[in-house]
């Protein structure tokens, strides 16, 4: 939708002088500074050294070894450009004894795209905590990129942090060490990955505040040695809707797959609210798809359980837990079970046989392989699980109209998410939307568990960017991954300086101004 703007009483010649000279300064500073064997920088720690607030680093593919970067400033993209991504090796432990880029105490918002990053590794008694980004900063994006072969993939703090349409792979070590693991952020976004195969360690590890787990693809396939899929560990306002979770048979940790408020701090908001997810068990019959050994409310809505295991379990019986419209079949009815494609076939038990949920808890997306997601149908009554099966005939091209809108009387009330997917900024080179539109044995307690119930609201925004909680202190257990000197990394601020210095200047020189939207 376009948005213009007509503002009265402005002296034309007034507006542009008052609003050029405000933004002069920036638009005289900011710059593009290119990386490349013909470019003006061959390192991308030059150019990383040399950029200031507001500018853009563009990288050539290529191979650029042990290029070690310390961001120090904010308002900074950094891309790979080009037919391919650039790959950012290391092949000795980085200096700075932390990972490949390290974003600074501090320092954000920071944007990161299309880069692949592997080799990173320090030694144990610097932790083995060596990551592909070390996020210590106030606010980080990262996109469309590729991680593997690192001690973690990326290893954040108390910062904002989005992750979208990027691959993790072959990350860890000796079960500290994860694809993902993020610390305590205000707010965490995963939307559109493709997370697997992390080493003894998680798929995706968050000890933050508010998480929003959406359209992933987190798995251990056939020879993944992992632990958990996803792993919570404090707790938090948690949204895990529209992904696809697979338990592999080789799994060094069998039994966890979603495992929620576990060890560690707590966070002030425990509640976990788990919605249209396929999760697959290729392993131990006693796996637990959803387990919780604290927590306020554990809500589980149209999920699609294959294979063995116990679909929810909770070890505090003061726990309230919502299971409506969940299956648990052998006969799914998957296109490929063993090649990991879980859309549905005509006549599969799933369709049609969900719940009516509040809109906010539908997923308007789907996963598609690889690292991308695109709008969900809306066909007939809802299907269980993470894909609609059919063609929507009237799906438009946005994307964010695809999801189904439409509650009974009697539907659930939920937090007020928005699961619009896909980021707000120019998308990556590939991946993204589309315009067609993831250690130990199980706890043995069990809980009871209800089929009705209403979940409260809360003013939490599903998957939007804007960090919207405090900071909280993280008493990880698993030693050696997140250190006292605090930092992370977290989701991307969409308002530029551009933007808000225009509205400044016209509250400097107190001009009056309407919107219209057409």
């Amino acid at each position: 939708m376009r948005t213009s703007f007509n503002y009265a009483h402005v002296s034309t010649a007034v507006t542009f002088a008052a609003v050029f000279g405000l933004l002069a300064p920036s638009l005289a500073l900011a710059a593009t500074l290119t990386v490349g064997a013909d470019k003006q920088y061959k390192t991308v720690k030059d150019a990383v050294g040399a950029a200031k607030s507001g500018d853009v680093i563009e990288i050539d593919p290529g191979e650029y070894v042990d290029d070690i970067s310390s961001i120090k400033v904010g308002d900074l993209t950094i891309r790979g450009v080009g037919d391919s991504r650039p790959h950012l090796r290391a092949t000795v432990p980085p200096p700075n004894k932390k990972g490949i880029f390290v974003v600074e105490a501090g320092v954000g918002p920071v944007t990161v795209e299309n880069l692949e990053f592997s080799g990173s590794k320090i030694s144990e008694g610097d932790g083995n905590n060596g990551a592909g980004i070390r996020a210590q900063g106030t606010d980080l994006t990262v996109r469309n990129c590729y991680f593997h072969d690192n001690q973690n993939g990326i290893l954040a703090g108390d910062g904002a942090m989005t992750i979208e349409y990027s691959e993790f792979a072959y990350n860890g070590e000796a079960g500290y060490e994860h694809n993902v693991y993020i610390g305590t952020a205000p707010k965490f976004v995963f939307r559109g990955n493709y997370s697997h195969h992390a080493k003894s360690g998680h798929a995706l590890k968050s000890r933050a505040l508010e998480n929003h787990i959406l359209y992933n693809r987190l798995m251990e396939e056939a020879d993944g040695n992992g632990s958990a899929l996803i792993d919570l560990p404090q707790g938090g306002l948690s949204y895990v809707i529209g992904n696809l979770i697979q338990k592999g048979p080789m799994a060094e940790n069998k039994y966890r797959i979603v495992f929620y408020k576990g060890e560690g701090g707590t966070n002030p908001d425990l509640r976990l609210f788990v919605s249209h997810n396929t999760f697959v068990n290729d392993g131990a019959p006693a796996a637990t798809f959803v387990e919780a050994p604290a927590g306020a409310e554990v809500n589980v809505y149209n999920n699609l359980f294959v294979g063995p295991g116990t679909p929810i379990k909770t070890g505090d019986p003061n726990t309230k837990i919502v299971d409506l419209g969940n299956l648990q079949t052998e006969d799914a009815g998957l296109v490929d079970r063993s090649g990991y494609d879980y859309h549905l076939l005509d006549g599969a038990p799933g369709i049609d046989a969900g719940e009516v949920l509040d809109a906010l808890l539908i997923p308007d997306s789907q996963y598609l392989h690889p690292t991308q997601t695109e709008g969900r149908p809306v066909v007939g009554a809802l299907d269980i699980g993470a894909y609609e099966f059919g063609v929507d005939e009237g799906t438009t091209t946005d994307d964010s109209t695809t999801g189904d809108s439409t509650t009974g009387d009697d539907s659930t009330t939920a937090p007020d998410p928005d699961t619009t997917a896909g980021p707000t900024s120019d998308g990556p080179t590939t991946g993204g939307p589309t315009t067609d539109d993831p250690t130990t044995g199980a706890d043995t307690s069990d809980g009871d568990t209800g089929t009705t119930g209403s979940a409260p609201t809360t003013e939490g925004n599903l998957g939007t960017t804007d960090a919207t909680g405090g900071a909280a202190t993280d008493t990880d257990s698993d030693s050696g991954s997140v250190d006292d000197d605090g930092g992370g990394c977290g989701c991307r601020n969409d308002a530029g300086g551009g933007p808000g210095a225009l509205l400044t200047a016209f509250a400097i020189f107190g001009f009056s101004a309407r919107r219209r939207r057409r």
